[in-house]
């Protein structure tokens, strides 16, 4: 037998936190669009202006072939969703190894 709680938000019986009529749609709590203003074409055509604006070269190892756009100071640790905070990165192994230092980072920080 299913243990039932009190939904969040009405109080009604529920199998989990909310009831069917209160359940939250996936996403719904991000504050993500908050922080990124673009999407879609805009987003495109920021990213192709900043490849060729650095020319391709990777802001973490100085090479040419870098194939992503990446937030120099990461939004989570208060960057800006400008293009002068936007530098292009390698996916491997240059855009890997700086999420890696940025999690050990904000895990130091606990």
């Amino acid at each position: 037998m299913a243990v039932l709680r009190a939904c969040v938000k009405c109080g009604a019986p529920a199998k989990r936190s909310y009831c069917p009529e209160h359940t939250p749609k996936p996403w719904a709590t991000s504050t993500r669009r908050e922080k990124v203003k673009l999407s879609g074409s805009a987003e495109q055509a920021r990213r192709r202006r900043i490849l060729d604006r650095y020319m391709g070269c990777c802001h973490v190892c100085g090479k040419v072939g870098a194939d992503q756009v990446d937030h120099v100071v990461p939004l989570s640790q208060g960057g800006a969703d400008d293009e002068h905070n936007l530098a292009p990165i390698h996916a491997e192994p240059c855009h890997r190894e700086k999420t890696a230092r940025e999690s050990e980072v904000a895990r130091c920080r606990r």
